[in-house]
């Protein structure tokens, strides 16, 4: 099968652009106790309350890229070891230096004990870490984990991914991939119904990868449509019903945020993860299939696609940067009680930025190479 989207669509890069801004937004302003009567801070915990979808954004665009590699080079006899070759290099040494920064931060004096220690001390053992069952820890625990290491969950539940679906895809045809797909995305709202009503445990409806499959196999089911002859020129004679789709999910995101639905509340966990991951879906069909259009230029803006090319290291490290200056400045958790704290966050921001952009040209950029050169053929 011929490889029918480039590797690299800087429209892509853009949705990731979003997709990070959206969850870093999340953790800076609406996960932090500000002041009362401030219509600024109030203002911006308002608007990045939906933030946490963020995530689900990722997981469609991972469903849509690592589903498509997979989908190309099935027939490959060294799918397996160049996938996950591949996988390694991109995921395992920038994740390494993370928890390195867990191991050193938590036995600097002061760091260690601000926030109560929440930074760093949990019931989810830090073995779980290391080999990507964090997010099963947290479910059975019922416990977010350390701060610093918060928003690894997500990586676990795409590691998992990484683990199954190269062999569910090199044994099932396109057809069979499209079926398995719309099983997946029907059977997982269930799921998060059952954890939630039945066995009472929020953390296993946002956590765990059967309950958040939606997501990727939203994004598996549009690299097999885009791969799909008769599906993709369907889609390209109605796009207007593409655009109305991608319309109405922007309708459904303003509703839930102005209705301040968190992440484990009921709307989220019944509908609204599998609406927006529709909706996601449908702006990756758009920015695929309608290279042309205006929207899909806008998110080629240099940029936003420099952050979303970056949008990994700024996941895993804007909040540990975030919380060390605040110490550093304060001696205090980030807290917007003040002009200066807000500053500090802005500051924060900026820094992770500039760490990203030395990061990619030094670190990630050459292990990334290094790791194509394992190839499938």
């Amino acid at each position: 099968m011929s490889l029918l989207v480039p590797s690299r669509i800087a429209a892509l890069d853009g949705l990731r652009g979003i997709a990070i801004l959206l969850v870093v937004g999340c953790h800076y302003y609406a996960s932090v106790p500000t002041p009362e009567g401030s219509a600024i801070n109030d203002f911006l915990r308002g608007a990045a309350g939906l933030g946490y979808t963020g995530v689900d954004l990722f997981f469609v665009l991972s469903g849509f890229l690592i589903g498509g590699a997979l989908l190309d080079h099935h027939a490959s006899p060294r799918l397996l070891p160049a996938f996950y070759a591949r996988r390694f290099y991109r995921i395992i040494p920038l994740y390494l230096l993370l928890l390195a920064s867990f191991l050193i931060g938590r036995q600097i004096p002061g760091l260690s004990t601000t926030n109560h220690g929440a930074y760093f001390v949990s019931a989810v053992p830090t073995w779980s870490y290391f080999v990507f069952v964090q997010n099963i820890a947290m479910t059975w625990m019922r416990d977010i984990g350390p701060y610093w290491l918060g928003a690894t969950w997500s990586l676990a539940v795409e590691e998992q991914f990484y683990l199954v679906m190269p062999f569910i895809i090199r044994g099932l045809s396109l057809r069979q991939v499209m079926v398995s797909c719309v099983i997946v995305i029907l059977l997982s709202p269930l799921l998060r119904l059952n954890a939630l009503y039945n066995a009472h445990n929020a953390f296993a409806a946002m956590f765990l990868l059967l309950t958040r499959a939606d997501g990727l196999m939203w994004g598996v089911l549009c690299a097999c449509l885009v791969r799909d002859a008769a599906m993709k020129s369907a889609i390209q004679r109605h796009g207007r019903w593409l655009t109305a789709a991608v319309a109405g999910g922007a309708i459904v995101f303003v509703v839930l945020t102005l209705q301040h639905s968190g992440a484990d509340s009921p709307p989220m966990l019944s509908w609204g993860y599998s609406l927006l991951s529709a909706w996601f879906a449908a702006a990756v069909l758009g920015v695929i299939l309608f290279p042309s259009a205006k929207a899909t230029e806008m998110l080629t803006w240099r940029p936003l696609a420099a952050v979303g090319i970056t949008s990994y290291f700024i996941y895993l490290f804007h909040t540990p940067i975030w919380y060390v200056l605040h110490w550093l400045c304060f001696n205090l958790p980030p807290l917007h009680v003040s002009w200066q704290a807000g500053a500090v966050t802005v500051l924060a921001f900026f820094i992770t930025l500039a760490a990203a952009g030395i990061s990619w040209r030094w670190f990630e950029g050459p292990l990334l190479k290094l790791g194509h050169r394992v190839s499938y053929e």
